[in-house]
């Protein structure tokens, strides 16, 4: 007996454009996929621990973002690491922490920069301290060098005033 699956194009398009809009996820690709899982966990988006990467995949390359710590006083230090695994063409990483409500207001409190030449481990190049008590979101922007290849953004920021961030383990809490 065979079983046949059709889906209709434009319910492909629908259902990956869905996925990158709630995930936060965005690439001018239309091969990326996002994702936060731990094998057989499902975490609703609320409660995502900061140990799971938020991740974002394009062009055959996946990047995996962590943050750390989740929450602390005044005076803690932000860390963020990007593993970066796939076809890995020449490409920079940005790494931006902000205390911004959503994306696209504001400027972010620190960017800092690497040079991407492979797969591999990739820290922020140095640690940040929020100055002040709130809510601080990170976000990673891969970018290949040739423009032929798509680039990649990941991060905690809600897309809208109020709305929720798509990858809440991209968030850290700061109290005084």
């Amino acid at each position: 007996m065979r079983i046949h699956s059709f889906r209709t194009p434009a319910l492909v398009a629908t259902s990956a454009l869905t996925l990158v809009l709630l995930a936060g996820c965005s690439s001018s690709s239309t091969t990326s996929t996002t994702s936060t899982s731990n094998s057989s966990k499902t975490y609703p988006v609320d409660t995502v621990p900061n140990v799971l990467p938020a991740t974002g995949s394009v062009n055959g390359v996946t990047v995996a973002v962590v943050s750390t710590p989740a929450k602390g006083n005044v005076g803690l230090t932000m860390n963020v690491t990007a593993t970066i695994n796939g076809t890995v063409h020449p490409s920079t990483l940005d790494f931006q922490i902000t205390d911004a409500a959503y994306f696209g207001k504001g400027k972010p409190a620190t960017n800092q920069s690497l040079t991407v030449n492979g797969p591999g481990v990739y820290k922020m190049p140095k640690g940040f301290k929020p100055p002040s008590a709130g809510t601080w979101s990170v976000t990673v922007n891969y970018q290949p060098t040739d423009k032929k290849y798509s680039s990649l953004s990941i991060s905690g920021l809600p897309q809208t005033e109020g709305g929720k961030p798509p990858f809440p383990q991209l968030q850290t809490i700061v109290t005084k």
